[in-house]
């Protein structure tokens, strides 16, 4: 069971990348930034379109915290200085999360630079959801570097106050869950404390709320998946 654990723990640093250590203090988010509830509490339209886009859905739904006119946009479907998107807000949502998929997945990022390409059945990987959170901002100012950060079963705590402290400043930090072998799902935490994190979970299009122990002990019960995996933080003294 410890040769499991062991494997598994370098297979999550490994997917995650090299770690960054002492890396201070984070940059606090936008002033202007939208509240938790904006991202409509399980309102129809928020769920992602499919069973791979759950990462999709979390990029657009942090870029709809940071950007008042993107959020309204895909609310209304009014912007200023264009006609009227007259698509349901359900399809401009879906639409909008299976365009930023592709543009994850494809050779060439966001930005413009070339990327590992990853197979869209595979849904997001976390380097790829780093990478246009850098890119276009997410709840931080765009060019923002965001990295990954592998969560062990060791170190539960440590990542607990890293993502309450990131939400403390402004920011939504998006979370990898999954069993114990593998990654399965994408949440993102738009809320939290000490004692708990409230997280927007696309497969239903609500929040759900976890506490500190259940992060803990790796027992979130999330749509299914108990265990965290991977957080992605914009990385500490790069604001933007």
């Amino acid at each position: 069971m410890r040769l499991l654990e062991h494997l598994v723990d370098r297979l999550r640093d490994a997917l995650a990348g090299r770690q960054v250590r002492g890396e201070g203090r984070l940059p606090a988010g936008p002033p202007h930034r939208a509240r938790a509830g904006a991202i409509g509490g399980g309102r129809a339209g928020l769920v992602q379109p499919d069973t791979t886009t759950c990462g999709s859905a979390c990029l657009v739904v942090a870029r709809m915290l940071g950007d008042a006119d993107y959020a309204r946009w895909l609310e209304t479907g009014e912007v200023a200085g264009r006609e009227r998107d007259p698509r349901p807000r359900r399809r401009r949502f879906a639409d909008e999360v299976l365009a930023t998929h592709v543009r994850t997945n494809r050779w060439y990022g966001a930005s413009g630079a070339l990327q590992v390409a990853w197979p869209r059945a595979l849904g997001t990987a976390p380097w790829a959801l780093a990478r246009e959170l850098t890119a276009t901002g997410g709840t931080s100012a765009p060019g923002t570097r965001h990295r990954v950060r592998a969560v062990s079963p060791r170190r539960r705590r440590a990542a607990y106050d890293e993502v309450a402290g990131a939400v403390a400043l402004g920011h939504a930090v998006p979370l990898y869950v999954g069993n114990r072998v593998l990654p399965r799902h994408v949440v993102l935490v738009v809320g939290g404390d000490d004692a708990g994190l409230t997280a927007y979970d696309p497969a239903t299009g609500g929040h759900t709320v976890v506490t500190r122990d259940a992060f803990d002990r790796g027992a979130l019960g999330i749509s299914g998946w108990s265990e965290p995996w991977f957080t992605i933080l914009p990385a500490a003294g790069e604001a933007h």
